[in-house]
């Protein structure tokens, strides 16, 4: 019985009295309730009960005779049949676990705002790379597709892209599906969600709109000496928003 012995049995759920008892039990391979209370230290008082709980459980047999005999049963088929009962309790523990239905009760979809170029560009790239059927890109400058136009120009060939401007000729060099605004499309261009977050009360300089997929939308604003974008995802708003714009600059 060692001090090492008596914490992994405790790791395996034995108190430790248990543990003393059944250690001391290892080394003995077979004892009489007397011997095992001299040898362990547990209280004779506790010695019975204890014994005849780890006999219960599997760990030890019970020769009867006078004195009663106590002995080990075979460590591995032991410890082997523990493992099977510990492996079959997580596996049943993982299935209950991935059977719960319970569903947070998330707040309203949000906007977050990018405060860094880094951050900017990166987002930028990221929804070229994952739009799958359509793409709405509101303009407010030919810099921005010049910019960004080896990264636009293959879309084309690949999904529904709608690029839409307030003027077409400051875009006549462009080669991408531009569409001029009209109507209500123009108040859509002159909308700034959220930028109030962004410099209340400031002049804001728009940079571009993008609408993905009918559910992504990210805007980039130039507001004092920073650049800033809002990005929103998952909203009604945005399929109706991209769905009417396409339907508006078709129709014109």
């Amino acid at each position: 019985m060692t001090p090492e012995i008596i914490q992994k049995l405790r790791a395996l759920g034995m108190n430790e009295y248990e543990a003393r008892v059944y250690s001391t039990l290892a080394g003995l391979q077979k004892a009489t309730a007397r011997d095992i209370h001299e040898m362990s230290g547990v209280p004779r008082g506790r010695i019975y009960e204890i014994l005849n709980d780890l006999a219960r459980r599997g760990f030890i047999g019970v020769e009867e005779g006078s004195p009663t005999s106590y002995y080990v049963l075979d460590i591995d088929q032991v410890f082997d049949r523990l493992k099977a009962d510990y492996i079959h309790s997580l596996e049943e523990t993982r299935e209950a676990l991935k059977s719960l239905s319970i569903k947070p009760h998330l707040p309203p979809v949000s906007f977050f705002i990018l405060r860094s170029d880094w951050a900017i560009e990166n987002h930028i790239s990221s929804l070229f790379r994952r739009v799958k059927k359509s793409m709405v890109i509101l303009c407010y400058s030919p810099e921005f597709l010049q910019k960004h136009y080896n990264a636009i120009k293959p879309l084309e060939r690949k999904i529904d892209l709608y690029v839409v401007v307030r003027g077409r000729e400051k875009y006549a060099d462009i080669n991408l599906p531009i569409y001029e605004a009209r109507g209500t499309v123009i108040e859509l261009l002159e909308t700034r969600p959220m930028m109030d977050e962004i410099r209340p009360g400031g002049v804001v300089q728009d940079e571009c709109s993008i609408l993905v997929d009918g559910r992504d939308f990210f805007t980039i604003v130039i507001a004092g000496s920073g650049r800033y974008a809002v990005v929103g995802s998952d909203m009604p708003l945005i399929n109706y928003l991209q769905k009417t714009i396409i339907e508006r600059v078709r129709d014109e």
